[in-house]
């Protein structure tokens, strides 16, 4: 490709409210513009995704997987409009067509692979499958806005049982491996979810980078690392605060006027917000009314309240759904409500309101809350689960030392579906129908390559690997001789032929800017052709992971650049 000819340009400058590095050298570079808040990629940056996607695509083919393409856009029947209000509300797009039908954007719904799946598989026999796509990806949930459309590569592992998916996702999770090894990416194995089907973890990938949009808890002493809504903690009753002491053996009404909020009440009262409960109200598409009890210094994880209660997804609660149980918004509690409740909302404790430390808890009545409320005595939960979000300090599960909080970009996440809702099934060796199970591996590509771009850069620009780069070799012709204008063209044609890639940088510009803009760019070898080509027959070659400069006969440069574009395996 020659540079007069491409279709994007480098920049001397980015614009100044970009604060992420890599980002400011993929658009320096002239590998991605940002439009309309997202990132558009050009040819350069086009090509990187492309060896990404071709690197991908050879590991999944030598586990056994193959590749399919399913309908981005799909019309909703009935039935999965009953099923899109149990989902996240950012893991699908809704729309309309000229006739009014209502569509759905979302080219990894399961709903399409349980057809596939019920329609092509009959037998164990058949099982696992693993099927891959590339696809469009809105993540509208996602904190950096630039990032939340893209382009994903989504692996889906079809199996019999939960033990054979777990032996197919180990497959899939070596395949990943095996390409960050190849780009030189260095990743984390995260934590990222758990679900209830004998708590079996979910794992994600991540690169910590301190620009990342990815809370992370990590342990120092036993490297336990997790996505923070993940993150399982092992609660220390000695954190639990007993601020009120030779407190009477029941529950205590004070008035708290003007005190909706733990941390109005918790400064009303002089107490600690450690020293409170937390009713917190949620709506479930499947259960009705669920009524989370936290300690006032914590903050409920949705995605553990959401396996615990045995739910998809979770609302706030409406006013009337409160009203209707007894309770009183902003002084609500468990304590005292009609027993007639019990059928009508869960009622979730987190261990940190059940220690028996006494609590000041809402009084359900508008401007009073009750001081000395004691879990056991006072009040009992229908369930007692961590639903805790971690914080910093948290004692680790595994081994009780502190956790820490870090950030990353999650590149891989592996999610375990579970049965297929729909008719998807297979005959077992028995020849017993039983449901084929579902486990799908997200690859996020441009946050792959924003890692790779982290990971290797130095003042001057990015530093590509020989099994990411766009190109080869950067070629640089200087000076305005007919003759060097020849040669370099010559070698350019001869290096093309010889299947390198080359990015020709044939412009009447200065060597400086050529120069810079080859070391921004970063291809792995930079070869010049300049006037005193002409007298001593020599090509400059400079490594630019090094910085070395040698120079080379012209009929020995194709064996060195072969040589130099194989990547050590």
């Amino acid at each position: 490709m020659r540079i007069s000819a491409l279709f994007g340009r480098t920049l001397r400058e980015t614009p100044a409210d970009i604060d992420y590095p890599a980002l400011r050298l993929m658009l320096r570079a002239g590998l991605a513009r940002l439009s309309a808040g997202a990132l558009a990629f050009l040819p350069i940056g086009t090509r990187v995704l492309r060896r990404l996607e071709a690197m991908a695509h050879e590991e999944l083919t030598r586990i056994g997987a193959q590749e399919i393409h399913l309908p981005p856009i799909r019309t909703l029947s009935a039935s999965d409009r009953v099923q899109s209000r149990l989902l996240p509300a950012s893991s699908t797009v809704h729309g309309s067509d000229q006739s009014r039908q209502l569509l759905a954007f979302d080219p990894t719904d399961t709903t399409t692979i349980a057809s596939l799946a019920a329609s092509e598989i009959a037998s164990y026999r058949q099982l696992p499958a693993l099927l891959y796509q590339r696809h469009p990806i809105s993540c509208s949930d996602c904190r950096s806005s630039w990032l939340r459309e893209g382009i994903a590569l989504t692996v889906y592992a079809l199996g019999g049982g939960a033990h054979e998916l777990e032996e197919t996702g180990t497959q899939v999770c070596s395949a990943f491996e095996r390409i960050f090894r190849r780009c030189d990416m260095h990743l984390i194995a995260a934590e990222a979810g758990y679900t209830g089907e004998n708590d079996q973890v979910t794992r994600a990938y991540v690169a910590v980078s301190e620009h990342g949009d990815t809370d992370l808890m990590i342990c120092e002493s036993c490297s336990y690392t997790a996505i923070r809504e993940a993150a399982r903690t092992a609660f220390d009753s000695t954190l639990a605060t007993s601020m009120m002491k030779d407190e009477p053996d029941h529950p205590e009404a004070i008035a708290t006027p003007n005190c909706a909020t733990i941390a109005d009440l918790a400064r009303f009262c002089g107490v600690p917000e450690s020293a409170t409960a937390k009713a917190v109200f949620f709506d479930s598409p499947e259960h009705g009314l669920i009524f989370a009890v936290i300690r006032g210094d914590r903050a409920i994880n949705i995605k553990k309240l959401c396996l615990v209660a045995g739910v998809a997804n979770l609302t706030p609660a409406r006013p009337e759904q409160i009203d209707a149980i007894g309770a009183v918004a902003g002084y609500a509690s468990p304590v005292g409500l009609p027993s007639h409740t019990s059928n009508r909302v869960l009622i979730v404790a987190d261990p940190s309101v059940t220690t028996g430390a006494p609590l000041i808890a809402g009084a359900n009545r508008h401007g009073y809350h009750l001081r000395n409320v004691v879990y056991g005595r006072d009040w009992r939960a229908d369930r007692i689960a961590d639903i805790s979000l971690a914080h910093p300090g948290d004692p680790c599960n595994r081994c009780g030392a502190p956790l820490r909080q870090s950030s990353g970009f999650t590149i891989v996440h592996a999610i375990h579906h579970g049965a297929f809702a729909q008719d998807a099934t297979f005959l077992d060796q028995e020849g017993v129908s039983r449901p084929i199970v579902l486990a799908s591996f997200r690859m996020l590509l441009e946050r792959a390559l924003l890692t790779i771009i982290e990971q290797h850069c130095d003042q001057a620009g990015i530093v590509w690997t020989p099994a990411t780069a766009p190109f080869d070799v950067h070629l640089i012709r200087l000076g305005k001789q007919d003759a060097t204008r020849q040669a370099a063209d010559a070698l350019y044609d001869e290096l093309i032929a010889a299947g390198i890639a080359v990015l020709y940088d044939d412009r009447n510009d200065t060597a400086g800017v050529k120069f810079n803009d080859a070391d921004l760019i970063g291809l792995p070898l930079r070869l010049v052709i300049g006037d005193r080509f002409l007298t001593d027959g020599l090509v400059e070659i400079k490594q630019r992971a090094t910085g070395m400069i040698t120079k080379m006969p012209r009929q020995e440069i194709i064996a060195e650049v072969q040589k130099a574009r194989t990547p050590a395996i």
